[in-house]
């Protein structure tokens, strides 16, 4: 007898389903996109316990006929490609027909749909099986309304999150397709309740209009636009936005390839490298990312979910990093100062009376940078001049200051003094050490204070006006998510009407501000629950109360001040970036400053 057999339809489909619907927010995102492919101006969307009980989407787009509303649950019934030539270029969001069919298999669902109003058909499916179809009259368009998701594969069910866990991620599907097409109304309600509202922009509208009504106006004011393409002749394929540093990323990562939201590996990859490259840090940024493409250079059927793409010209990463390296330059606020040499003319301090009415000594022992100009002069023509390396300075007397406390090895290092009473000035073996005061202590201040923390709870303190956030929808709904982890960290949440989260009290020891901003980091955070959310609020805390408490820039300092926290600095368990990223330390090496001199 054959081992081998062939499975039942009703199976078949089933195992299809669970490569296309994963959770509600699957189910949701084919359904906004057959919508935006019928041509929709206006998507209305309903959702019960998170959309495990019920997803209701009607559209106002082109509607279908009765034969078609029968057929579009066969699998692969579609009406967007027809031949393998069609798949080489796909330009709609759908295209597989496999999403209704797959949906149908594991849920109850109901289908209104006509091309114009007045008569219509209703086409009513449980679990795979056909229930009824029959005429109806309804509005030009498609409605329809999945109810009990999984009902039929109590597995698949049991694997479903929280109820704000899973309405969080149908709300970031939501966000997602509202910023990619503004020309188009959304409204999503929740149990009776309206968390995200998006009129219709006209056309050529500003962008961030939209980014500030999806994701809220505070984090579109720390927004920077992508600049043009350099080359004017280039096409415009690369748009949209960059966050500035401290505006909060993890999961604030929107990319749409032709107007379809996805979550590719390959493209956050890029991301990273150029914030790396451009920041020298690890803080992640938001950003919305829209790129055009010729459908025939992006390949989008290697994802079930058509959620990953891949680039048929292997050299459209590195294209990428280039043009987003300007923005994260914008937004970071800085332009490089190179070094110069002084103008022509100005007087060097060791000509007659110099700074602070010091004078150049009338005779120096040999060897050292007052030599008689004539001896630079015949090595200059000589074409061999010293090395900067090899000159005596003379520096002061002074200890050599322990660069590690962990190893207890003592570096040959010296204090030569303070900078403007920012920078620390330390001569090395190998070059100029600059040591940011400012930021040092900093570091040395929060690994005491994340010690002294580690084994007790913040007390709170209550708020006589209550702190409103201003946060997209989803991000609302994870810090209500974490509203019991946050209590035991000294905040107390409360929801309020329209979505939005009121913050009642904070932790004593983190002001107002600070506790907003945490608080927005938290929300944006990525991660399915509370795990390590402790720990991260605990270093948050330590951070803040740090980084008010440090010695500020510009501030004089005795030179044994300035060993004191060297030494404490290279005892910590990382010496060189303060709690926020930030260098400590920079060094400007022998070689470069030998080419600065024109010495190489």
């Amino acid at each position: 007898m054959s081992r081998i057999r062939l499975l039942p339809d009703q199976l078949v489909s089933q195992i299809a389903a669970g490569e296309v619907v994963e959770r509600p927010a699957s189910v949701l995102k084919e359904l906004v996109e057959n919508a935006l492919d019928a041509g929709a101006r206006a998507i209305e969307i309903e959702l019960e316990s998170g959309g495990k009980g019920r997803i209701a989407v009607r559209d106002d787009g082109c509607g279908m006929g009765g034969d078609d509303a029968l057929l579009a649950f066969d699998r692969h019934a579609t009406s967007k490609i027809a031949s393998f030539a069609d798949l080489e270029r796909v330009g709609s969001l759908g295209f597989r027909g496999e999403a209704l069919a797959a949906i149908a298999a594991v849920a109850r669902l109901e289908l209104a749909t006509a091309e114009e109003p007045g008569l219509g058909t209703r086409v009513r499916i449980e679990g795979g099986r056909i229930l009824g179809v029959e005429p109806v009259s309804v509005p030009r368009g498609t409605a329809i309304e999945v109810r009990s998701l999984f009902f039929n594969v109590p597995a698949r069910r049991k694997f479903l999150k929280a109820t704000t866990t899973e309405l969080r991620r149908c709300l970031e599907v939501v966000e997602g397709y509202a910023l990619a097409w503004p020309e188009v109304r959304f409204a999503l309600r929740h149990e009776g309740r309206t968390l995200l509202e998006a009129a219709a922009l006209a056309p050529g509208a500003n962008p961030e209009a939209r980014v500030a009504e999806v994701l809220g106006g505070a984090l579109a004011g720390q927004l920077v636009a992508i600049p043009p393409a350099p080359d004017e002749r280039e096409p415009e394929w690369c748009q949209g936005f960059v966050g500035r540093p401290g505006s909060g990323g993890g999961r604030r990562l929107f990319t749409w390839i032709n107007r379809r939201l996805v979550r590719d590996r390959l493209l956050n990859a890029a991301f990273y490298r150029a914030v790396r490259e451009e920041w020298r840090g690890d803080e992640v940024p938001p950003l919305v990312l829209f790129l055009t493409l010729s459908p025939e250079s992006v390949d989008v059927n290697v994802h079930p979910q058509k959620a990953e793409v891949r680039f048929r010209d292997s050299g459209f990463l590195d294209r990428l990093v280039a043009r987003l390296r300007p923005a994260l330059a914008l937004a970071r606020g800085e332009v490089p100062a190179p070094l110069r040499p002084p103008a022509a003319g100005a007087a060097l301090p060791f000509a007659g009376e110099g700074l602070g009415g010091w004078s150049r000594p009338a005779a120096a022992p040999a060897g050292t940078i007052a030599e008689p100009a004539a001896r630079h002069a015949g090595e200059e023509a000589g074409g061999a001049g010293r090395r900067i390396a090899e000159l005596l300075l003379a520096p002061l007397e002074r200890a050599p200051v322990p660069l590690s406390g962990r190893d207890g090895e003592v570096r040959p290092f010296r204090l030569l003094g303070q900078y403007k009473g920012a920078l620390i000035l330390l001569e090395g073996p190998d070059g100029l050490y600059l040591v940011d005061q400012h930021v040092a202590h900093e570091r040395i201040l929060f690994e005491r204070l994340r010690r002294d923390l580690a084994g007790a709870t913040p007390p709170s303190q209550g708020l006589l006006e209550p702190l409103l956030l201003e946060l997209p929808a989803s991000e609302a709904a994870r810090l209500l998510e974490l509203a019991d982890e946050l209590s035991r960290a000294g905040f107390e949440l409360r929801e309020l009407p329209g979505g939005q989260v009121g913050v009642t009290a904070i932790p004593a020891a983190v002001p107002v501000a600070q506790a907003a901003a945490l608080l927005g980091e938290v929300a944006a955070g990525g991660g399915e629950g509370p795990s390590g959310l402790g720990e991260r609020l605990l270093e948050a805390f330590a951070a803040s109360l740090a980084c008010r408490a440090a010695v500020k820039m510009h501030e004089p300092l005795a030179p044994a001040e300035l060993e004191r926290l060297l030494g404490e600095l290279f005892a910590c368990e990382q010496p060189y970036a303060c709690p926020h990223g930030r260098p400590i330390v920079m060094v400007l090496g022998d070689a470069e400053l030998e080419r600065r001199f024109g010495r190489r």
